[in-house]
């Protein structure tokens, strides 16, 4: 896992993190890995606009495990 996938993993933690189509292609890269991994899902899938990104509970024990 990047440093930039653990940031984010460890920052959804906290509570949704939300992607406005702003932010820099490696975050939008570490994002996505994270989803295809299972880790994170998205919310208003069928909107356009800004992202809602959540952890799931597979990311959140994995976040857990990076804690230790």
């Amino acid at each position: 896992m990047s440093e930039k996938q653990r940031f984010l993993l460890l920052a959804l933690r906290r509570g949704p993190v939300i992607f406005t189509g702003q932010e820099p292609q490696d975050e939008h890269l570490a994002m996505l890995q994270l989803w295809m991994q299972g880790l994170v899902d998205r919310e208003d899938q069928e909107q356009p606009g800004p992202i809602k990104w959540r952890i799931t509970k597979r990311g959140a024990t994995e976040a857990a495990q990076l804690l230790r």
